[in-house]
């Protein structure tokens, strides 16, 4: 080690000044290109895909707030509808519904089909309410329709109806 550090003396006392100004120059322009290739230049890199990181990121937790927000409303809408634990039961909120949407009239029906079920007849009831008053029955009561047969009447629109629904 200690005869290539003599060499590069000798060779270093060799060089004329100008030569020794130009070898010294271009030492410097070396470490700094190296500094900035090796370093300086990484470091930029990383810090511009950090960046983009933060970003997309905080747009993902404004998704994920955002649906969080749904979730705990469509919880809480889950909490404060009631379950229905027995047919009676059911047999008496349907009745409700049936009237508060106005189809009582064309009811001509409801009984207990079994332990879990309920059965409910309609005569000449328009098909559009009808199925309005079940998708919000089916969403708000947790109950499922087991069997639904809807005979079209002669006049457009009406259908002679007949709904099981099942306990869920």
């Amino acid at each position: 080690m200690k005869e290539q550090w003599l060499k590069i003396k000798e060779w270093w006392s060799t060089l004329a000044a100008r030569e020794k100004q130009a070898v010294m120059v271009g030492s410097i322009f070396l470490s700094v290109f190296i500094v900035y290739q090796f370093m300086w230049s990484p470091l930029l890199n990383h810090l511009d895909v950090m960046r983009k990181r933060i970003k997309t990121d905080g747009d993902t937790l404004v998704w994920m707030q955002a649906a969080e927000a749904k979730i705990k409303k469509i919880d809480s809408e889950t909490k404060q509808s009631s379950h229905i634990i027995s047919p009676v039961a059911l047999m008496s909120v349907l009745q409700k519904q049936i009237e508060s949407v106005g189809l009582a009239q064309n009811l001509s029906e409801i009984k207990q089909e079994s332990n879990d079920s309920v059965a409910v007849h309609f005569q000449k009831v328009e098909f559009d309410k009808l199925i309005v008053f079940l998708a919000t029955t089916v969403r708000e009561q947790h109950i499922i329709i087991s069997q639904f047969t809807a005979i079209a009447d002669a006049t457009p629109g009406l259908v002679n109806a007949d709904i099981v629904l099942k306990i869920s």
